[in-house]
């Protein structure tokens, strides 16, 4: 069957480790699948400001945007899906979760509709490091007197501690919020109903695309769902091993040479 589909992670997926992408192959590479009628998702943790801002001199009526971990999609610069976190989970986040022994000591970023807020007093060298991910970054005295639509929460961790960190938030929260591991020691905390996945299956039924017309690209374990469920899916020759097995197939080309773009290319010539 053939693919209308194709769903790809930013960072270490499409994007190289300086958070660059090859323009001009890009630009041919989305000309290409728009002549096919194929559209292209960019599936990324980051806020969609940031993505904007990444992607804004190569948009087109074929490329959708889903950010903050899939609690936003956009299309044509348009947001289409806003899965921000109710009042009330943010506020038990903020006043009671917050304050659980295994999060006390936890480097905390609210990722917002309009910016991003952390704690006064965190180290300096965190908030230099979050500041080239999270726009518009706030240091406040409380988190509680944030007023914003809160799209997901950012918690800072060793790479080493997330998988762990991801068991005990979902094993506490209990269906009641999600917590992905979001890779480079970062888990995002999102409503029961966002993901990554939830997201590309919301654009999939929207244009009324199956999972056998899907093809996905991807890194990290908040790829593995999504990888799981297209029926073509590429994880990258730098992934782990663990992320390699739950793919149909491996890329030949790291993200630092255009993995993506160069398989995708070759996948147009079969289209």
């Amino acid at each position: 069957m053939a693919i209308k589909l194709i769903a790809t992670d930013l960072n270490g997926t499409l994007l190289h480790n300086d958070q660059t992408f090859n323009q001009s192959l890009f630009r041919e590479t989305l000309q290409a699948l728009g002549q096919r009628g194929v559209r292209l998702v960019l599936s990324s943790g980051n806020q969609f400001t940031h993505l904007e801002k990444l992607f804004h001199d190569v948009m087109a009526d074929n490329l959708a945007i889903v950010a903050e971990n899939g609690a936003s999609i956009y299309l044509q610069g348009k947001q289409v899906f806003d899965g921000s976190l109710s009042a009330e989970d943010l506020h038990h986040f903020v006043t009671v979760d917050r304050h659980q022994d295994f999060l006390k000591s936890a480097y905390v970023i609210l990722v917002g509709q309009q910016g991003s807020y952390t704690e006064t007093g965190a180290p300096q060298v965190l908030i230099d490091a979050a500041e080239k991910f999270y726009d518009n970054l706030h240091q406040v005295a409380d988190l509680s007197t944030v007023e914003d639509r809160i799209k997901k929460i950012s918690i800072s961790t060793a790479p080493g501690e997330a998988t762990k960190l991801v068991a005990d938030l979902n094993a506490y929260f209990d269906g009641k919020l999600q917590a992905h591991d979001s890779g480079y020691g970062v888990v995002d905390v999102v409503a029961a109903n966002v993901g990554k996945l939830p997201a590309v299956q919301w654009l999939a039924d929207r244009w009324h695309v199956t999972a056998d017309e899907i093809m996905a690209f991807g890194d990290g374990a908040n790829d593995v769902p999504l990888l799981q469920f297209a029926k073509q899916s590429w994880a990258m020759c730098n992934a782990p091993v663990s992320v390699q097995d739950t793919a149909t197939r491996v890329t030949s080309v790291d993200n630092e040479h255009d993995g993506v773009l160069t398989t995708i290319q070759s996948a147009l010539m079969v289209m």
